[in-house]
């Protein structure tokens, strides 16, 4: 494995976590699953010019293997993937791409003392207000490892209600591209009661110190929140809180939170909506305040599924001496259906609009895509998909504009 998923703690900590799982004491069940990916894709901007575009035939070749073992106190999924690209005419060298996840819960028979671990190595996008890793494979991307060691407690106490204490340690890196390192340490108490069936009242408190090479700050949050949920499909809930924000350069802010949503089954669709605050992991900052309404219907056929989402967002990069904001505008539409047991057709659409542009980025950016999977057995699939990709100055207009048409077709085996 990559040298570079044992430079954290808990790099350390998962490989101390694969190596002790097999202990026949656990008593554990193990499922080992290999799988293999391979494929050849044309591409007629590689890497997205408006103006020198670069064609090339991408032939790629993704082994994987993945363990899930459960039982003896804990449980753990780890998996570990190779990503080999050959580049046909040369645009750029072969690149060899590592992808990594561990995930490992403990807990003591009394279920009190609890220890979570997580790591994931993996391209993210630079501008986290627009996610390109799944429509190119070379452009605004770079390496992220996210670790996470978690101790906590669990009380329960009278009236039926639990109190969480703990500890987060957090650990962010990047590497082939612009990116912060951070590192967080984050002590919580998270109290919950459950009032009746499906209605749950909570309250938390959280304090988190943030360093990186950029600057260093404290964060202090605090909310509380209740939830109902009253059948499949069926919820409320709602969160509400204020955080602190104390810079070591003398900087502060303090804002209110939010975490709302609403969900109904109405037999033909099922409507969820939200609108929440979250701080973002933003490779370009360390301190990225996201705020986002949004809205989803989709509908459940006997042979597939339609779904329609709309979003909007604003990410606001705190820690800059000028506050950077963008406001994004989302619209998708996707769909699946089966034409026969063996064949599946998968449709994709999407718009978004951001209100201000960095370097060179567009304000419009619209995808489509059509794929075909052909089912050879339960473990062997044939796929094909195409998809256009635009960036553009203005929605009714190319002048200037990214244009971009892929074209994949794959073998994926799995055992």
């Amino acid at each position: 494995m990559n040298a570079r998923l044992y430079r954290t703690p808990l790099g350390v900590a998962a490989l101390i976590l694969s190596c002790q799982a097999p202990l026949p004491a656990l008593g554990a069940d193990y499922r080992l699953i290999p799988s293999l990916v391979v494929g050849e894709e044309y591409n007629d901007n590689l890497f997205q010019s408006a103006s020198n575009a670069k064609t090339d035939f991408v032939t790629r070749v993704q082994p994987s293997l993945a363990l899930n073992a459960t039982g003896g106190g804990f449980s753990t999924d780890l998996s570990y993937g190779i990503d080999y690209r050959y580049f046909a005419k040369g645009s750029r060298k072969d690149q060899f791409d590592h992808r990594a996840a561990m995930k490992g819960s403990f807990g003591s028979p009394e279920d009190f003392l609890h220890l979570d671990l997580a790591d994931t190595y993996s391209r993210v996008s630079s501008n986290v207000a627009r996610d390109v890793v799944n429509e190119s494979l070379v452009v605004n991307q770079t390496l992220q490892n996210n670790a996470l060691i978690s101790p906590y407690l669990t009380w329960h106490l009278p009236g039926g209600s639990k109190l969480k204490t703990g500890y987060r340690y957090r650990d962010v890196r990047y590497w082939e591209g612009d990116g912060i390192d951070k590192i967080e340490h984050d002590g919580y108490a998270e109290w919950s009661r459950e009032i009746k069936a499906g209605m749950v009242l909570s309250a938390a408190y959280s304090y988190a110190r943030v360093n990186s090479e950029l600057a260093a700050l404290d964060r202090h949050e605090v909310y509380a929140g209740l939830r109902y949920d009253y059948g499949t499909g069926n919820f409320l809930y709602g969160n509400l809180g204020y955080d602190w924000q104390y810079f070591d350069n003398g900087k502060s802010s303090s804002d209110p939170f939010w975490d709302l949503g609403a969900g109904r089954d109405f037999g033909v669709l099922t409507a969820v909506i939200g609108t929440k605050v979250q701080y973002t992991e933003d490779p370009q900052t360390i301190a990225t305040r996201n705020v986002s309404h949004y809205a989803t219907l989709s509908r459940n056929f006997p042979r597939g599924f339609a779904s329609f989402n709309a979003s909007y967002s604003k990410y606001d990069k705190q820690d800059l001496l000028v506050r950077d904001v963008q406001k994004k505008v989302l619209l998708g539409l996707s769909g699946r259906y089966e034409l026969l047991q063996y064949l599946a057709l998968t449709l994709n659409l999407s718009g978004d609009r951001l209100d201000r542009t960095i370097g060179t980025e567009y304000p419009y950016h619209l995808t489509g895509g059509l794929a075909v999977d052909y089912s050879l057995s339960q473990h062997l699939v044939l796929g094909a998909n195409y998809s256009y990709i635009s960036y553009r100055n203005d929605l009714g207009s190319t002048k200037g504009a990214v244009e971009v048409n892929r074209a994949i077709v794959e073998m994926r085996l799995s055992l």
